[in-house]
């Protein structure tokens, strides 16, 4: 009985989550602006990008500290800190928002939209992951080294102390993803708000009893605390497109799409969910794989697979509009997080 009412309790407070973090979201947002005008943090634009990027110079970057505060602040005020699945997730996004933000700062500095080599950015990325996979590890009481299929909860694929290598690379792998993707006004976020969604839900279903079947390593009573860490990203994530929706009056930068793709990936690790986020993040997969094919092809055969990559800027470059490619991309974003909760809720036990 009164578990039952915490859960009611608990529940209530997810859509006050999501107003409370897009409130002060909303409010450090327009601070941010406002600062970012008066001391010119802007990053200059790619030259390689469209002609129709141009417009976009002066525009204040590194809005993804908005986003961080926000959410984190939200979740400091309705969840217990002391509970690791709340924060670990926190810990592992301001660990890589502050990657994110030192290579902010670099472009912003030499005033190029290069900031950190490749090389130092993949490094100091590899390192977070490895922190973040020990912070799991060591605090989560997760000890699992197997990865369990969606669409079937009885069949695992064992791989042993191979495991904590495949957290690493998913990590990393999701946080290039939305990096790459952050090309176009409201691109990342929108694409980014039905995972957030579906990771909720999950949570909210799981958390209450409305969804039975156990997972094989049921997440119990962290579930509904997990999910006010997820609607507070979410709603973040709407304060956030309310100021980067075109014309964009604010970027989020390697500091937010850092910080969105290392939440994306601890939610899926700490939920051992790996396999339906990824399907639900499809739409970021499918640009970090044109940017890795595009590479590719033209160091080994000279030749160019897409006009520009990542895809979405070959899009541009075949003349479709940014707010279209936008918008498609976002709706498949929503088709393939309602694909990876069919396979989540429909599989067979």
């Amino acid at each position: 009985m009164l578990r039952g009412w915490f859960s009611i309790h608990q529940v209530l407070l997810i859509p006050l989550s999501i107003l409370l973090s897009w409130a002060i979201t909303m409010l450090l947002s327009r601070l941010y602006i406002l600062l970012s005008l008066k001391y010119k943090l802007f990053q200059p634009i790619n030259e390689d990008v469209p002609n129709t990027h141009a417009a976009k110079i002066e525009t204040p970057t590194a809005g993804g500290l908005a986003f961080g505060l926000g959410s984190t602040v939200t979740v400091l005020l309705f969840s217990d800190i002391s509970n690791a699945y709340v924060w670990i997730p926190l810990a592992s996004m301001w660990i890589f928002l502050c990657i994110g933000l030192i290579d902010d700062a670099a472009k912003m500095r030499k005033r190029t939209s290069i900031g950190l080599s490749s090389l130092r950015k993949l490094s100091l990325q590899i390192i977070a992951a490895a922190l973040v996979v020990y912070l799991i590890a060591a605090f989560s009481g997760l000890n699992t080294t197997s990865i369990q299929l969606p669409w079937d909860a009885s069949v695992h694929i064992e791989i042993g102390l191979w495991y904590r290598l495949f957290a690493l690379l998913f990590i990393v792998l999701l946080v290039n993803s939305v990096n790459i993707t952050d090309g176009l006004d409201s691109l990342a976020a929108g694409v980014s708000l039905p995972v957030f969604a579906l990771v909720m839900v999950i949570c909210i279903l799981f958390g209450t009893g409305l969804y039975t079947q156990p997972l094989t390593f049921p997440i119990g009573e962290h579930a509904l605390p997990y999910a006010l860490v997820s609607a507070s990203c979410f709603g973040a994530l709407l304060a956030f497109l309310w100021y980067n929706s075109p014309k964009a009056t604010l970027f989020m930068g390697d500091a937010g799409s850092h910080a969105i793709g290392a939440i994306l990936a601890v939610s899926a690790l700490l939920l051992k969910i790996e396999l339906v986020v990824l399907i639900a993040s499809a739409m970021f997969i499918a640009e970090c794989l044109s940017s890795f094919i595009q590479i590719i092809s033209i160091r080994l055969f000279h030749k160019k697979v897409f006009l520009l990559a990542p895809m979405h800027h070959h899009f541009e470059r075949r003349g479709m509009g940014e707010q279209t490619i936008t918008a498609r991309m976002t709706l498949i974003s929503v088709l393939c997080a309602v694909g990876a909760a069919f396979i989540m809720f429909a599989r067979h036990e």
